[in-house]
């Protein structure tokens, strides 16, 4: 038949309408149990390998034909020209692959370092925190003790003295709650980034241990011999 989707009578005349299928991919997929997809590239192979005798001839692997054949602008035209060809895509990907682990291996360790850094500034803000916490607390004491001692009726200087000292005191009081806030969002951040960190040296793991296809417990041995281990 000519080129082109057939009309509805030549398909169901066909092996693929007797077996109830409508088209070639449905009879693939149904009938075959093949994927569209697998069909295309042995059928990309099998025309490379007419074109090419020595394809045959040395029994090449379809993944490989298809590799060679998308990366080359010309595919080779002999078997000694294939093989150059492999072993220059082999090198590449060798090449490649050497500086994507170096790549990542550089960046976990950054990590690493960025995560031990937030570690030790959230040590420090905690211990601000709690230095904060005991000014607000001695604050608030000694307002409710002058507030209860000092005689204001019977003493107006008194009076005016205890005003200020309250004044004064509450003023110091608001600007060490508002510190106090401040810190604690800071070391809230400072937890989320530390948490976001983590992920990240995880995912970093993953994907060189994909990379690499090496196990992850293997991949952690070696960063942990290599870059600044994670505490806490």
């Amino acid at each position: 038949m000519q080129r082109g989707r057939p009309n509805k009578h030549h398909i169901e005349a066909s092996i693929i309408g007797e077996k109830g299928c409508t088209s070639w991919k449905d009879y693939l997929k149904t009938e075959l149990k093949w994927k569209y997809a697998t069909w295309k590239n042995w059928k990309k192979a099998y025309q490379l390998s007419k074109e090419y005798s020595y394809i045959k001839d040395y029994g090449l692997e379809v993944s490989e034909l298809l590799r060679v054949s998308n990366k080359s602008i010309n595919f080779p035209s002999s078997y000694v020209d294939y093989q150059e060809y492999v072993e220059k895509l082999e090198q590449e990907k060798s090449i490649s692959l050497s500086k994507t682990k170096q790549s990542l291996m550089e960046e976990n360790k950054k990590l690493k370092e960025h995560l031990l850094l937030l570690q030790k500034k959230n040590i420090e803000l905690s211990s601000e925190l709690i230095g904060y916490t005991k000014v607000q607390n001695n604050a608030t004491s000694q307002v409710k003790d002058l507030s209860k001692t000092l005689p204001i009726k019977s003493y107006p200087i008194a009076d005016y003295w205890l005003a200020e000292v309250i004044r004064t005191l509450r003023l110091e009081y608001e600007i060490v709650v508002k510190k106090f806030h401040e810190k604690s969002q800071e070391a809230s951040t400072l937890r989320r980034e530390k948490a976001e960190v983590i992920t990240r040296c995880e995912l970093i793991k993953q994907r060189l241990s994909k990379t690499l296809a090496i196990p992850t417990a293997d991949i952690e041995r070696y960063i942990e011999s290599e870059c600044i281990g994670i505490s806490g």
